[in-house]
């Protein structure tokens, strides 16, 4: 079936197929991308991934756990490891004592400007966008998130 039909212009794609290409696109450069981080800073991807998500507002650490979908003690080690590393710091929720607030450091800062300041980090394929063009995925994906989140 072709995407377009006699002078129509491209087909419309449903948000499903939207997700799709963007959850492949992600995925297949997960590897590359795990690669050109860890030649930038030396600490593993995990602990990057967590701390790219801090970086953005502070959390719990139960709400960083269901967000990276890993496990509880998993996320302790993470976060144990952020800590010891200076990256971060864990308080008690002030809302709820029962929880730990997980919140950067200016030094864990420096870590993540570092490696989204590092052209050779993105995967190649983003240089197909121009720089009008990466501004609006950039606009059209804090929306996604800002959505996601709410």
């Amino acid at each position: 079936m072709s995407t377009t039909d006699a002078g129509a212009g491209p087909r419309s794609q449903t948000a499903t197929e939207v997700w799709f290409t963007m959850n492949s696109l992600v995925r297949d450069q997960a590897r590359e991308s795990r690669t050109r981080i860890s030649e930038v800073i030396d600490i593993p991807f995990s602990r990057f991934r967590a701390l790219r998500r801090v970086a953005v507002r502070p959390m719990t650490q139960r709400d960083l756990a269901e967000r990276m979908g890993v496990d509880a003690s998993a996320m302790s080690g993470i976060v144990n490891d952020l800590v010891d590393r200076g990256l971060v710091t864990r308080e008690a929720d002030a809302d709820d004592g029962r929880c730990k607030r997980v919140t950067i450091t200016e030094t864990g800062r420096q870590v993540v400007d570092e490696v989204t300041a590092n052209p050779a980090t993105a995967p190649e394929m983003f240089t197909a966008l121009d720089e009008v063009q990466l501004g609006q995925l950039a606009e059209l994906l804090d929306l996604l998130r800002t959505a996601a989140e709410s």
